[in-house]
């Protein structure tokens, strides 16, 4: 039978459009097959992650991710979406990793087919490409990273298309985008003014164009189940956000009370823009790959402000050459866009403390969109302007499908096979606990309840690792009541009493917490033998005196308790040997000595 040239093309349209869907979403698939094979133990933020996933169905999580200011992110989503996966997945530690990298596929395949949707193949093509450039510079460790700041990424590249995209018509991208969205301002709250921003953008043009697009189906079926489909996922996403304001902890009032009354001086619109000077401009840009100047403190310093002139011209170029020649889906497209940088300028001046680069993230998708709706606008008025040579029409497209397919799969294809080599979050702590929990989880099996306590540690990171393989092992823990927003409120000491305390115990204490009273050693993982052991205590003694003699007494006690600094504060000090300083320090790079030790506890 004889294929129609009509049908011929639809067929060939189908299979190049879903090649471009699985070349943007192949990174992520691979890296969360590669996750699947690893033996890892989380530390840190992402042991806690994982011991809040695992609470959604027995302990459900009302409320999302701990913040540093004493409250939690807004809502449970980024629990609740990775729950299902994980557990599928095998429910180990390895699994969450995996949950993510394919919950980052479903946003690349995602945002390419809507590119698809609203500009064929073109579009779609060019979308790749970028995509492919973004999850080259994210690499597979940030594709399958669980943590906030991260796993909100691509997902707001795929709410703005999927507002885009309902702007346009396509009606049901708006509950679809209403679940995006609530996803990713619930899991980290400076999303929230990008999102707002978008939403108001978007609800104004559909309001304009509401005579040539209509807002519902005229039908009273069809538009019965749009509102009801728009309800339901909006009380879906919200409910366990007001459940918890009103009958909970109050965590929405805390966190407006903090960002309107803290006392904390907020970046400012200034190194706001210089931020966005760092990533709108191609040249240096660091969603392509550059590395961004820091500071002292690792804080991100920002790009030059001038640098913006260029992509400015060149947007505001673009959206006048599709007014001019008519193609109002691309310029609904670039003002969207606007909308979101706009968002991202607001929401990055509102930052306090240093601007580390995972509190700002978000720049990378917005200078994605920001280059996208500019070629696209171009490409859109050049098909459209009468001027343009009919053999240009029909080959730039061609042309543009063409190298977008071969170039998105030279820049996926390294991405996806360096998966296979690709670390895991924390991996220097993953050995050691590797080494310290089998002999811990055998001591403390059948335990009622376990209090986890870490000694000369800043941040707990390890602890916070053995909290959650006790967890998992099905040892009950309990946490101060002051930590209870992190961990859950079910785990506070006010509804649990311990019957053992597991001490984590880092530097210098590691030597001497095995001879307190009822203290027992469990175990110890020491990167000197003993011979060096005591050979750095000598050294260790002499510099902490040279220290405390030089008015640094601070100094000397980093020395202990595995602080940092020592040999960049020491420089020039009246007495300290620079000599003695170095070989201190070449020793304490190797690590300090961590000890797992027990307490059991009267009944």
């Amino acid at each position: 039978m004889d294929i129609s040239p009509e049908l011929r093309r639809a067929a060939l349209t189908r299979v190049l459009g879903l090649a471009l869907i699985c070349i943007a979403a192949w990174p992520a698939v691979a890296t969360g097959l590669s996750a699947l094979h690893l033996d890892w133990h989380p530390s840190g933020d992402w042991a806690l992650l994982a011991m809040r996933i695992e609470d959604v169905g027995r302990a459900t999580p009302l409320l999302g991710p701990y913040s540093r200011f004493g409250w939690n992110h807004p809502g449970p989503l980024l629990y609740w979406t990775l729950a299902g996966p994980y557990h599928l997945l095998g429910g180990t530690a390895a699994a969450m990793l995996a949950a993510t990298a394919f919950l980052n596929a479903a946003a690349l395949g995602g945002s390419v087919a809507l590119a698809w949707r609203r500009g064929g193949l073109l579009l779609a093509s060019i979308c790749t490409l970028l995509l492919c450039l973004l999850t080259r510079t994210m690499g597979p460790e940030l594709l399958r990273d669980p943590w906030n700041p991260y796993i909100t990424v691509l997902p707001l590249l795929l709410f703005v298309l999927l507002c885009w995209s309902g702007v346009e018509g396509d009606r049901w991208a708006w509950p679809a985008a209403i679940g995006v969205g609530s996803f990713v301002v619930q899991s980290h709250i400076g999303y929230a003014v990008i999102v707002a921003t978008v939403v108001l953008a978007s609800v104004g043009l559909a309001w304009r164009d509401r005579r040539t697009i209509a807002l519902l189906p005229p039908e009273p079926r069809p538009r019965r189940l749009l509102l009801g489909a728009i309800g339901v996922i909006t009380l879906l996403c919200w409910a366990p956000v007001l459940i918890d304001q009103f009958l909970g902890t109050g965590n929405l009032g805390a966190i407006l009370s903090y960002f309107a009354t803290s006392s904390d001086r907020p970046a400012g619109l200034h190194d706001a823009v210089a931020q966005a000077a760092a990533d709108l401009p191609l040249r240096g840009a660091a969603w392509l790959g550059t590395v961004q100047p820091t500071g002292p403190d690792g804080a991100l310093e920002g790009g030059d402000i001038a640098a913006l002139v260029l992509p400015m011209v060149t947007f505001a170029l673009a959206l006048a050459a599709a007014r001019l020649t008519g193609a109002r889906s691309a310029v609904r497209f670039q003002l969207l866009t606007g909308a979101a940088v706009l968002g991202g300028v607001i929401a990055t001046s509102r930052i306090t403390g240093p601007m580390f680069g995972y509190l700002i993230r978000w720049w990378w998708v917005l200078a994605l969109l920001w280059w996208l709706s500019i070629l696209w606008s171009f490409a859109s008025a050049a098909l459209r302007w009468s001027a343009t040579p009919m053999i240009l029409r029909r080959a730039l497209p061609v042309a543009v499908i063409v190298l977008g397919l071969v170039w998105s799969f030279r820049l996926a294809d390294p991405t996806a096979h360096a998966a296979e080599v690709a670390l895991p979050p924390e991996p220097s702590n993953d050995e050691l606990l590797a080494d310290l929990l089998p002999p811990l989880l055998a001591d403390v099996a059948g335990d009622d309840a376990v209090r986890v306590e870490t000694i000369n540690s800043t941040w707990g990171t390890m602890a916070d690792g053995v909290r959650f393989a006790l967890e998992h092992d099905h040892v009950p823990v309990v946490v101060s009541p002051e930590f209870a927003f992190k961990f859950g409120d079910q785990r506070s000491a006010d509804h649990r009493r311990p019957d053992t305390v597991v001490w984590v115990v880092h530097a210098d204490a590691v030597r001497t917490w095995g001879d307190l009273p009822n203290v027992r050693t469990v175990a110890v993982w020491d990167p000197l033998s003993p011979t060096e052991r005591a050979a750095y205590v000598v050294d260790e003694s002499e510099l902490q005196q040279q220290l405390t003699a030089a008015g640094r007494p601070d100094l000397a006690t980093a020395l202990t308790n595995g602080g940092g600094g020592v040999d960049r504060e020491s420089v020039g000090l009246a007495g300290v040997d620079p000599s003695l300083v170095q070989r201190v320090e070449a020793i304490r790079r190797r690590g300090d000595p961590i000890g797992l030790f027990v307490t059991r506890l009267p009944s």
